[in-house]
């Protein structure tokens, strides 16, 4: 597989979802009788951005307005309106619906018993055991651009982003979510505040999502399998954990659908430099469903090009800290033509990151047939002053948790104590995978000039960048952290260029 041949198959998607505007918009202003003016208490401060005592809150209720424009008209146009405007339920939209709003108009959710996404298709399909067809009587050609998005943090109370108050599709956690779905544009959108993904997409073919800004969010951009030709392009700021994520094996808690992920495009990305969770993520699987049925989770054809910022992508196996015995990938998965470029890395200490295990920059755990990995540039040393060592390391991963009880919100990474003692520890990771990596090409790495503070050298040792990593097990466990395994990580057919 070529990159440059691939990079121009996947700028075709951009003709197939079609950005152009399809006719004129309907302003929701022409339906402000249905506008409703209401009272509530509530402990977010938006003027502080943080948790505050219970006060009282007034605000206009949108939802009434923007559902019966909707319905009218299959479009929406929100205007500049000095004040956040609220809606207390998500905005649906089914095919052909544009969903359009002013870049300085803010909408907040009307925090209720349970926090909801804000917006979602309206075929959405639920299948988490067993395989879904892809795009069966999907929702087509959905516009959402403009607007600032926030689910005030969900008033503390964890990740919010539920399809519905009753909580009826499991695995929902995001601000916008999108599935079974084909042909979707969503930017120019800047998510603040939210408790959950901010945009949630899976069971897809021909997406693009452009031009988004987080301010706070727990998380960026999540894509699940099945999906099909991507763009996922212009994405800046802060989020709390992985600022874009292709999962196409995931948690039964935080996934709809399952399956693999092909011809995805990532571009123009610039998180914050030495924040803890500026990171990517790339997750196949193999996953078991409740019946015994098995379904590879592969991730295909990506190229990602033109990332700041970033200081690890986490390409490794991660079975479910809330239930490692019953909700894990096995075998581990399978990836393939991956192309990385033009990246700059700015580097997190290792005694200042919460995973102890990690040593690379592309950390690996997964098997892989064909990456590329060209045009790096460290601002930092590998191996000097605390950072990671690496440009790739490969192998399997430990790192032990005691069990601990879940809190009363049920916020809680893991699982609770069992009865018997050799059960009261789990493994985050897989110290007992063995990972092979073939048609490893790395060319183009460099790092400061030592000598000429602002420039770059390249790095003349390639070789001492890449590692093979084991895992053995720990002889003094549970003294010593953590258990340790037996696995280990190959590299096969490397290429320097």
């Amino acid at each position: 597989m070529k990159e440059e041949k691939l990079y121009h198959e996947l700028l075709t998607i951009e003709d197939r979802v079609g950005l152009h505007e399809r006719g004129e918009l309907k302003s929701v202003t022409d339906y402000v009788d249905l506008v409703r003016e209401v009272e509530w208490e509530q402990e977010w401060d938006p003027r502080a951005r943080s948790m505050s005592q219970i006060h009282d809150v007034s605000g206009s209720i949108w939802s009434d307005a923007i559902e019966q424009c909707l319905a009218e008209n299959g479009s929406v146009y929100i205007p500049q309106i000095d004040i956040p405007i609220y809606i207390d339920r998500p905005i649906v939209l089914r095919s052909g619906d544009r969903l359009v709003v002013h870049p300085e108009t803010e909408i907040r959710l009307k925090v209720g018993a349970v926090g909801t996404c804000m917006v979602r298709n309206a075929q959405v399909v639920l299948s988490q055991d067993s395989p879904v067809q892809i795009c069966d009587g999907a929702d087509e050609d959905i516009l959402v651009e403009g607007g600032i998005w926030c689910d005030q943090n969900n008033e503390g109370r964890g990740r919010g982003g539920e399809y519905d108050q009753e909580g009826s599709i499991p695995g929902s956690m995001s601000i916008f979510l999108f599935h079974n779905i084909s042909r979707i544009a969503v930017r120019n959108v800047v998510f603040r505040d939210c408790s959950a993904f901010a945009v949630q997409l899976g069971n897809a073919i021909d997406y693009i999502v452009e031009d988004i800004t987080f301010d706070e969010t727990a998380d960026g951009i999540h894509i699940e399998g099945p999906s099909e030709r991507g763009i996922i392009r212009h994405i800046y700021g802060k989020t709390n954990d992985d600022a874009i994520a292709l999962n196409a094996w995931d948690w039964q808690t935080s996934s709809i659908t399952f399956g693999t992920i092909t011809d995805v495009l990532i571009e123009d990305i610039e998180m914050q430099p030495g924040y803890t969770w500026s990171e990517l993520r790339l997750l196949p699987g193999t996953k078991i469903f409740s019946t015994g049925e098995t379904l590879d989770c592969d991730i295909r054809r990506c190229i990602f090009r033109n990332i700041r910022g970033i200081h690890t992508f986490k390409m490794y196996d991660q079975p479910n800290v809330g239930n490692p015995e019953g909700d894990f990938a096995d075998p581990i998965g399978k990836m393939s033509d991956l192309f990385f470029s033009d990246i700059v890395v700015d580097g997190i200490g290792q005694s200042e990151y919460y995973d102890s295990s990690s040593d690379g920059v592309l950390d690996i755990c997964t098997d892989i047939d064909g990456i590329s990995i060209r045009n790096v540039h460290f601002n930092y040393i590998p191996g000097q002053t605390d950072m990671a060592p690496y440009l790739v390391s490969v192998g399997p991963k430990s790192l032990t948790w005691h069990r601990t009880p879940s809190d009363e919100s049920g916020s809680c990474w893991r699982p609770p104590v069992k009865e018997n003692a050799e059960d009261e520890w789990i493994d985050v990771y897989n110290p007992n995978a063995n990972p092979v990596v073939k048609g490893l090409v790395v060319k183009g790495i460099c790092m400061p000039d030592q000598n000429n503070p602002g420039s770059y050298v390249p790095h003349v040792d390639l070789a001492a960048l890449i590692n093979e990593r084991q895992s053995t097990p720990n002889p003094d466990f549970p003294n010593t952290m953590p258990r340790g395994g037996t696995g280990s990580g190959k590299v096969i057919d490397l290429d320097f260029g």
